[in-house]
């Protein structure tokens, strides 16, 4: 019966020794990119400040992992393909600058440079950003401005669906950015400026 023992205990130790010595694939990470950034459309509007509040994504969303998500609410995190920095900062950061390019009137403020006067606020909740298991994108939630005196100036929903050109997470993270972009913010700042129109 020892015997046995021992034996069992000697393979439990090869098998973790192993378990130790199997490299792990390297992980990769990325960043959303605004390659449009430089041929944004300018919308003319009144001077006004607004302070655009950090991007709330839903918290299935929130980890460094990128989701994918099948048609039955299956939610499937990559443990190799990983945000380089979660989504909500990059989202608050990079639609700042997409916004003070479109919207160049508008003075933007961001985290907690706050003037001493009262101010717009533009607030956006993003519940999906994910591509699902047959190579469809998904984004949707919805955005508001709050005038300076409490009133809702401008709000709307977005929903964005789009097909993957190729596999691969690359190919994702390229195409959710794009329609993020083109899709989602690009409509937003028209909407923006019609409401803080001269």
């Amino acid at each position: 019966m020892m015997i046995y023992g021992r034996t069992f205990l000697l393979v439990l130790i090869s098998w973790m020794m192993i378990g130790c010595a199997t490299p792990t694939p390297p992980s990769k990470e990325y960043l959303l990119m605004d390659t449009g950034l430089h041929n944004t459309q300018v919308q003319v509007t009144k001077k006004i400040s607004v302070q655009l509040m950090p991007i709330v994504v839903a918290n299935y969303l929130a980890g460094n992992e990128i989701v994918l998500v099948t048609k039955q609410g299956n939610v499937h995190r990559s443990q190799s393909n990983l945000w380089a920095e979660s989504l909500s900062p990059q989202l608050t950061r990079l639609t700042q600058q997409r916004l003070e390019k479109a919207l160049p009137n508008i003075t933007w403020f961001g985290g907690q440079r706050l003037p001493s006067y009262a101010i717009a606020l533009l607030n956006i909740e993003v519940d999906d950003f994910y591509a699902d298991l047959e190579g469809m994108i998904h984004i949707s939630g919805r955005w508001q401005v709050i005038s300076a005196t409490g009133e809702l100036s401008a709000s709307n929903t977005f929903e964005v669906q789009r097909k993957l050109k190729s596999d691969g997470y690359s190919t994702m993270v390229q195409t959710l950015s794009a329609s993020w972009f083109d899709q989602v913010i690009g409509p937003m700042a028209k909407e923006i400026a019609q409401s803080f129109k001269n």
